[in-house]
């Protein structure tokens, strides 16, 4: 696998996977509804594509079918002390509440196992440090 993220003279950052690009970011970021994610926004965006991918994954092994799966990743984040002397801020996740909302006729049970299979080898997930909290809800539609 290759990804790669070129940034642009416009400040654009271009990601780059399997022949695909998308604008993914921007040193303009900080503009209200600029359109482009914020470093935290990339993160959590990346946190719930994995989460998607890898429920479907799980969902297929256990032969359970569903539609119109949404996952809201939300998560409490605080901006602490400086970076050494630097006007940058630290940011730390305290928690990250996941929500599955999707139409199936498994039960709540089966989708539990699902999201816990997933939940072990979504490499993003599996990067996230293991002292912020990590919950989940389930909303059957």
């Amino acid at each position: 696998m290759i990804c790669s993220i070129k940034l642009e003279k416009n400040g654009e950052m271009i990601l780059s996977n399997n022949g695909q690009e998308i604008v993914t970011h921007s040193t303009k970021c900080k503009e209200v509804n600029s359109g482009y994610m914020t470093p935290g926004a990339m993160f959590m965006g990346a946190l719930a594509g994995c989460k998607v991918l890898t429920f479907s994954k799980s969902a297929k092994y256990y032969k359970i079918d569903f539609e119109d799966l949404s996952i809201e990743v939300e998560a409490d984040v605080i901006n602490t002390d400086n970076i050494g002397d630097t006007p940058f801020k630290n940011q730390e996740y305290s928690e990250i509440r996941t929500k599955y909302s999707l139409k199936t006729k498994a039960s709540v049970e089966e989708i539990n196992k699902v999201i816990e299979l997933a939940s072990k080898f979504c490499t993003v997930n599996i990067a996230v440090d293991s002292n912020i909290k990590q919950t989940y809800t389930i909303e059957l539609k």
